[in-house]
């Protein structure tokens, strides 16, 4: 830890991090010369076409409209470009540049490969931060492989190819390989199969069943699913193995044995885990050389040092994290459970039956005891089940690896023995999907329970090493079992304490979800209601998160205010994901994807779905009330009933405080909106459309309402919001906020008081009396 807090200071003063601080938030044009650094790969679910991902080491760049303000530090200079009829002439307008940026092909007419040195032209941004608690922080996990940008590509923008960097020839040669191997994967089996090959033998990010890799995760064996040190022990295995059986010197075996690791861990990739585990495999290789007794601690100990050596940044990474503690927790606990396990199991006739079953589950549950913090932390839930599902999953994912590697890599120079070796990998993939897939219907399998406080994961690792200390303590087993009990007991307290708070107050949080809306409600009661979901991928990759962050795994009921993509679009996933209590909408079917899935959903699931109509009324708990103000019965005279103008409004009030959501309504809905007569003097308002200009109408609107705080779910889309709103509002005497730049942002009252947070301010509350 010491090492890497003083290579940090080295990291963070390396020029490539300046290119941070000439980025923007709003994309701007660019025209970029650079060397490809690793393997692009294919992205899915993201694009309408075609797309690859690479990281692009940027060595010059320049923008078509002179040189902006933002990016005069770099110095001027005249790259030539090679491999052209022009080599020998100089470009004027390039500067010199230092950094990476992970670039976005769409539809890319040609393949690009680690080492081309390329010039592309685009659209550049600053890696967006994240909105919401809960969010994964894509800004800092790029940050930590020096990655401050994205530059996208589009199908219109131009590149080309200037020919190969002659450094990395053995790198480029092992990804000539997975790629091949990768083809005679995609050929020989099915999508399903292939992915899942790719993923636990080669650990690539592929496109996989979004409810097979839910089933992964909550049965805790994810790991599965990417390179692990399990894997490159199985490896490492197998070579001294083949090596033992070809004859080979003892004194040579180790050398041959280290340089098969590495190369399969280049052909990984080298993520945190393979990296940490080859780098172990080499010292116990060593030890094995020079006839030295092998220290796992030290070992450990050895791999973490060299990483953080090369790479600071990994102290902060998850997967660092994750790695190092299993192996650290191994090391911990094993020793000492193992002998308990294997004296409870004298009754088996066979030693070596009960050596295996007491190795695996001490194993397993050294391993779930020492992550299960991290694993609350970083992804809000416990997986009991995972005790049984690595227990299961351990004999047959050996077998895969242990035979499914060396044949598959020598399958992609010989086609027979690839079909031939298809036969007993596709039986293990089935085994192995059916017990994940029958272990994640098992109840309370998971239990998701947002995000931990640091005192109560401070608490248990005080707990876990008072007893594992508890010899050199003199503390008893009865003592130990009292400190336990009395930290459940403080735990159960703590928690009704928090409840009983908690039920004085009424909760509104507006969802950064970019260009969309997604509002949650939370009553004093504890109903959950949220209301519009954003786009799909916004409900999957931010709503559910901050879900989760939350520890809410049920909703009352889901309210889609119309069927626009930005409000329905996320619901889908959501409801996949999460026990609904009932579907709200406006009445409109809506003949969109998004809505034809949602419905399918909702009827597989046997969700009652209920239209609501201005007049109407919620029943959120006593001291809550929530009236729908719109639309009126039938929808708004002379507009489509899919129109925005048609969108649910609603009225949410507690004592003298009240919050008007108004999602999409535009200059025709409006006016109808204000013959309500319930829209005056509002102390919160979700302004309508984002933003967008309401004319008249709008001005006449925000006059009569005169909230003190206007919130904007705005993205970086369409160039929202609009000045003229702007101006209404602040006309109006509110105080604008716009999650684009805010973040998400919480609202707490008890009727008298409203309390206002947002994400990137969290410590600076703002209080607003409203009434007494």
């Amino acid at each position: 830890m010491a090492l890497g807090m003083l290579r940090m200071a080295v990291w963070s003063a390396h020029p490539a991090q300046r290119l941070a601080q000439r980025l923007t938030d709003e994309p701007q044009r660019v025209t970029v010369h650079g060397t490809v650094v690793d393997d692009p790969a294919e992205l899915f679910g993201f694009y309408d076409e075609q797309a690859v991902a690479c990281m692009l080491n940027v060595r010059h760049l320049r923008t078509p409209a002179g040189w902006p303000h933002h990016l005069s530090g770099f110095a001027e200079s005249e790259p030539p470009l090679r491999g052209s009829p022009s080599a020998s002439r100089q470009v004027v307008g390039w500067r010199a540049a230092a950094g990476r940026v992970q670039m976005t092909v769409e539809a890319p007419r040609a393949a690009l490969r680690y080492g081309d040195e390329i010039v592309a032209e685009g659209a550049w941004v600053r890696v967006p931060a994240p909105g919401n608690p809960g969010a994964y922080d894509r800004r800092a996990a790029l940050a930590r492989r020096r990655v401050h940008g994205l530059l996208r590509v589009a199908p219109s923008d131009g590149l080309a190819g200037l020919g190969r960097s002659r450094s990395g020839l053995p790198l480029r040669g092992l990804f000539a390989w997975r790629s091949r191997l990768q083809q005679r994967i995609i050929q020989t089996y099915s999508a399903q199969h292939a992915g899942l090959l790719q993923s636990i033998v080669l650990g690539q990010r592929v496109a996989l069943d979004e409810r097979l890799k839910q089933a992964f995760i909550e049965t805790g064996t994810v790991h599965l699913l990417v390179i692990s040190g399990f894997n490159v022990g199985i490896i490492a295995w197998v070579i001294d193995r083949m090596l033992r059986v070809a004859g080979m010197p003892w004194r040579l075996r180790p050398w041959l044995a280290a340089a098969g690791i590495g190369a399969y861990g280049a052909l990984t990739g080298w993520q945190p885990p393979v990296a940490r585990a080859v780098i172990m495999a080499w010292i116990v290789f060593g030890a094995a050389a020079w006839d030295r007794v092998v220290s796992w601690p030290n070992t450990l100990a050895a791999a973490a040092l060299a990483i953080v050596g090369m790479d600071p940044s990994q102290l902060a990474d998850p997967s660092f994290q994750l790695s190092f503690g299993a192996v650290a927790s191994l090391l911990v606990f094993t020793p000492r459970w193992q002998p308990a396990i294997e004296a409870r199991l004298v009754w088996m006739p066979a030693a070596w039956l009960r050596r295996f079953l007491s190795a695996s589950l001490s194993a397993t549950l050294a391993v779930w005891a020492g992550l299960s913090p991290l694993l609350a932390w970083y992804f809000h839930f416990v997986s009991p089940i995972s005790l049984v599902a690595n227990l299961l999953l351990a004999p047959p994912l050996s077998l895969l690896v242990g035979l499914g590697t060396p044949l598959l890599l020598l399958g992609a120079g010989c086609t027979p023995l690839m079909a031939a070796a298809a036969v007993l990998l596709r039986w293990l993939l089935d085994g192995i999907v059916w017990c994940v897939v029958w272990l994640h219907r098992v109840p309370w399998g998971c239990v998701w329970i947002g995000h931990p406080s640091v005192l109560w994961l401070a608490a248990y690792g005080a707990l876990v090493a008072i007893s594992v200390a508890r010899i050199k303590l003199d503390l008893s087993p009865a003592r130990i079992a009292i400190c336990w009990v009395a930290a459940a007991a403080v735990w159960v307290w703590s928690a009704v304490a928090v409840h009983a708070v908690a039920s004085r107050w009424l909760r509104v949080d507006v969802v950064d979800v970019g260009h969309g809306d997604s509002i949650l409600i939370r009553t004093p009661r504890h109903h959950a209601v949220l209301v519009d979901a954003g786009t799909q991928e916004a409900g999957r990759m931010r709503v559910l998160p901050f879900l989760r962050w939350e520890g809410i795994h049920r909703l009352d009921a889901l309210m889609v205010t119309h069927t626009d993509e930005d409000h329905l679009g996320g619901a889908v996933p959501l409801l996949a994901r999460l026990d609904v209590g009932r579907l709200l909408t406006n009445g409109v079917q809506g003949d969109t994807m998004s809505a034809h899935r949602l419905r399918a959903l909702a009827a597989a699931r046997r969700m009652p779905i209920s239209t609501l109509a201005a007049g109407m009324q919620l029943n959120l708990g006593a001291g809550v009330s929530c009236a729908v103000l719109h639309p009126p019965r039938g929808g708004v005279p002379g507009s489509p009933l899919e129109s925005n103008d048609n969108s649910l409004v609603l009225k949410v009030s507690k004592g003298a405080v009240s919050v008007l959501l108004t999602a999409d309504i535009e200059e025709a809905g409006l006016p109808w909106l204000l013959e309500t007569g319930a829209v005056h003097d509002v102390t919160v308002l979700k302004v309508p459309h984002h933003g967008s200009r309401l004319g008249r109408a709008g001005e006449a609107f925000f006059r009569r309402a005169r909230p003190r705080v206007a919130i904007i779910s705005v993205g970086r889309l369409h160039r929202l919001p609009s000045a003229e709103t702007l101006t209404a509002l602040r006309e109006s005497g509110a105080a604008v906020y716009t999650t684009r730049d805010e973040g998400r942002v919480a609202l707490r009252t008890d009727g008298r008081r409203l309390e206002m947070r947002t994400f990137r301010q969290a410590d600076a509350p703002t209080w607003i009396e409203v009434g007494r």
